[in-house]
């Protein structure tokens, strides 16, 4: 009996991963969303250079890869890739912020719309 339960929970591990194998989400539409940013990254931080009034300083937590989004109504779509982060960097007087959470809408190489931005 004290072997049968670990042979049962391996087993089970087995099913989950062979499960999460299979359940991988289909691509998203390139031509709705574009492309997906591989080099997210670089791109969100060119974009933060004229954000930010201290670039330089940014100090940037990433939350995790970029995902398939609509940001816009019903009526107007506003399909991209959306990039979720945290920012710490110095603001006008030169002193840190603090981190706050903002994203980036990633669409066809280019940042379209800001959040967490005060706009």
């Amino acid at each position: 009996m004290k072997k049968l339960v670990p042979l049962v929970c391996v087993s089970f591990m087995g099913m989950c991963a062979l499960g999460n194998l299979c359940a991988e989400t289909q691509p998203a539409d390139t031509e709705r969303y574009g492309p997906y940013p591989t080099n997210y990254k670089e791109i969100v931080m060119k974009w933060l250079d004229t954000q930010l009034i201290d670039a330089g300083s940014a100090r940037i937590e990433w939350n995790g890869d970029p995902k398939p989004a609509n940001l816009g109504t019903k009526d107007k779509p506003l399909y991209g890739y959306l990039v979720n982060f945290k920012v710490n960097a110095r603001n006008r007087f030169g002193a840190y912020t603090g981190m706050q959470s903002h994203g980036a809408l990633i669409h066809n190489s280019k940042v379209i719309k800001g959040l967490g931005f005060g706009y």
